[in-house]
Formats: structure tokens, sequence, C-alpha cells
């Protein structure tokens, strides 16, 4: 990687992290506040086309009569979908719920799959909620890249999915994968989370109040 983008990547992943100490947001997230691996990765589901708030209202009811993937399995179609009527979607969410408990429970004895190739072999899980599940429930120093991350990879580095290489010599993703520093990944990624949520939002970023504007392309 190029020098100049290296020395920038590192003033980024500090200031987030610094901004995270003032604007810590965990105690919002029940599944942030758990090392339970059953629910860090329900909550990585339910959160799909769903905001925080949403999948935080309704978290402890759903996990109330969806304890386990067991439980999933073996509870009746229709009262799933009546659990996760609250989110919308019930209908997706209810199958794809089915099915991914089905395969851990028959495949991986009941628990959650500890590498990213073994996670991708779920039902309807992809790259980042496998990188999401990687983090938060087994501690790796991985990145997540969606369109809120790209949005502020984007506008901090000029960066996007044709430019990326051009820029700083790595794909886009290869170059988020590059950003959480060691032994910080959990901390990173809530932090870049919860910045592009409430300061770099996709309409009217908060950038006179932002703490990456001294480095920001975009301001």
């Amino acid at each position: 990687m190029k020098s100049g983008i290296r020395k920038k990547q590192t003033r980024f992943s500090k200031l987030l992290l610094e901004w995270r100490k003032e604007n810590n947001f965990d105690q919002l997230y029940p599944w942030r506040n758990t090392g339970n691996k059953y629910r860090i990765l329900l909550s990585e589901l339910l959160l799909k086309k769903t905001t925080r708030k949403q999948v935080a209202q309704e978290w402890r009811s759903i996990v109330n009569q969806c304890s386990s993937f067991e439980e999933i399995v073996t509870c009746d179609l229709r009262t799933l979908k009546k659990v996760l009527r609250p989110l919308g979607l019930e209908n997706t969410r209810s199958k794809s719920l089915k099915d991914i408990s089905k395969k851990i429970t028959t495949e991986f004895k009941g628990r959650v799959p500890k590498t990213k190739e073994s996670l991708l072999s779920l039902p309807g899980v992809g790259p980042y909620t496998a990188n999401a599940v990687l983090c938060f429930a087994f501690g790796h120093d991985v990145s997540m890249l969606d369109v809120n991350i790209m949005r502020v990879l984007c506008r901090v580095f000029s960066v996007d999915s044709k430019s990326s290489e051009r820029t700083t010599g790595k794909s886009l993703l290869d170059f988020a994968e590059s950003l959480p520093p060691r032994n910080m990944g959990k901390e990173f990624n809530y932090a870049i989370l919860d910045f592009a949520g409430d300061v770099c939002t996709s309409r009217k970023p908060n950038c006179d109040n932002c703490p990456l504007k001294q480095i920001c392309d975009y301001v």
C-alpha cells in the first residue's frame, strides 16, 4: 500500500476509536453486551434491511421466544412469523432462520461455525455477516463492508469499488480488511458502524462536527 494512504489509514482508525470513547452506544443494543454466539449471529440476521432501533425494540421478545437454534427448528412456522412480524419481511426472515437453524443443528452440533468458510455455507449468509460473526463472536480482527461503511471510505479516502486499486493498491474489500488495528477489531467495527449511522449519514452528514474532517476528502 502507498505510504501516504497507510499513514492516513492509521490516523483514520485512531480518530474513530477516540470518537467511540465519547460516543459508545453499546448499551442501546443488547446483542453487543453478550458473548452468546447464537444471539450474535441472530442479531446480524435480524439487522438485515432493518434499523438497529427496530431490532433493539423487539429484541427481548424475540430472544425470549427463540432462545436457541433448536427452538427455532421446532417452532411452528406461523408462530415464528408472528414473532418476527414487527421487523417486517417475516415470511423471508422466518424461512431463512429455519433453514440456517436446521443446518447448524444437523451439521455443526448446534454451535455457530467459527470459520469463514463454514459461515458462508449457511443459507443466506454472505461475506458481511460472516465477517461480523467472526469479529463480534470470535474476536477476529476482520472488517465488514456494506453500503454504510463504503460511504465512509468513499468520502474519507476518495475510493470506491472501481478506483480503489488505483488509489490504494488494493481492492476495496482488501482495503477495508486492512483497517481494524490489531486486537481492536470489535471496537473499530462498532466505531465505524455507529459513525456511519450518526455522523457520516447518507443525507446531510454532520461534517462540521466530524472527528475526521481534518483528513476527509469529502469536506
